[in-house]
């Protein structure tokens, strides 16, 4: 039995990118053994997954950062008996731990450092290039065709059911269901909370609509900055619920409005109405994709692509104004 190893990115978007590749596999080498490397923070992503046949966490940052712990790691992969890897991950550090681990196969992206440590390289298309393509276009360069796209998130039906009977009260006293993400991992990528918070009044007095914002509990704060300056009701499940339990809101929703993260790929992926809050990041590099993804972007007003973390002017989203999200839900929501 052929045993494959696909060593994974880091972000939780980039992860669900990566997921078409694992049914690709197993639709060409159905007996492969098939097992992915993930980071602690997106192994949800994987798990549940019927083409995955395991999930190791790999924790650079925790459990693995020492030397020892990478040993011991690399020592623990080797007993797993690996013949091929395909390194998503650019990472030198994970590539030579998968060459000390035994793998006679490791397949990764041309690069200076990798000469020493793949022992086949794929060179990547010119860029510009969506970042789903990049991630799969190593797969198909060694003949393993990628036909859906669409991520694949599995969601078991005991997180499905105890989502939808928490939901219920909502559901009792409103419309529907909106999610909205108002936060994302750098400032510059933020739509202004007075926004949000006006964008969420109208969705409650138009429509008698549920708005459930979601975050970690690290983003509590963005979030209570923007109800704090909301005249009508709304629900905070900030740090209240795990990647599948955040995809089982997200099913019970009938729009997800979110900045450039994350969850708006996991809502995309999950077919839900998603409109996304684009900034200084390239749309057609990083965007959700889907038939129901509708991303806004102001390219007018400022160079985009900038990716100016420390950007203190903000003016490509500050452009952006409620009325012209107001007006794309008008427009879209007969439809959903």
């Amino acid at each position: 039995m052929k045993r494959i190893l696909v060593v994974t990115v880091n972000w939780l978007g980039d992860a669900l990118m990566a997921t078409p590749v694992f049914r690709a596999i197993k639709d060409k080498i159905p007996s492969a053994y098939l097992a992915v490397m993930a980071p602690l923070r997106v192994q949800g992503v994987f798990q549940d997954n019927p083409y995955i046949d395991e999930v190791i966490v790999f924790d650079e940052k925790g459990e693995q950062k020492s030397l020892i712990a990478k040993l011991r790691f690399i020592r623990f992969l080797k007993k797993r008996n690996f013949d091929t890897v395909f390194l998503i991950h650019r990472s030198f550090t994970r590539a030579l731990i998968c060459c000390l681990a035994g793998m006679k196969t490791r397949i990764g992206y041309r690069r200076l450092k990798n000469y020493l440590v793949l022992t086949e390289m794929v060179s990547p298309e010119s860029l510009p290039i969506h970042r789903q393509d990049y991630y799969l276009n190593l797969f198909e360069a060694q003949g393993i065709e990628i036909n859906k796209k669409n991520p694949d998130f599995f969601i078991p039906p005991s997180v499905q059911d105890e989502l939808t009977l928490r939901l219920a009260p909502l559901r009792q006293n409103h419309s529907f269901i909106v999610g909205i993400n108002p936060s994302a991992n750098w400032q510059p990528k933020r739509w202004p909370a007075a926004n949000f918070s006006r964008l969420a009044d109208f969705l409650i007095k138009q429509y008698k609509a549920a708005v459930v914002f979601i975050g970690t509990e690290k983003e509590k704060k963005v979030i209570q900055e923007v109800i704090s300056r909301m005249e009508g009701k709304a629900y905070d499940f900030s740090g209240t619920t795990n990647l599948k339990q955040l995809g089982a809101l997200m099913t019970n929703s009938r729009i997800f409005i979110s900045n450039d993260s994350g969850p708006a790929h996991l809502a995309a992926g999950l077919g839900v109405l998603t409109i996304v809050l684009f900034g200084p990041t390239a749309k057609e590099v990083t965007g959700p994709r889907g038939e129901k993804v509708v991303v806004i972007q102001k390219d007018s007003v400022c160079p985009i692509p900038c990716y100016q973390v420390d950007c203190r002017d903000n003016r490509c989203l500050s452009s952006i104004t409620v009325e012209e999200v107001i007006n794309l839900i008008k427009k879209r929501i007969e439809d959903v």
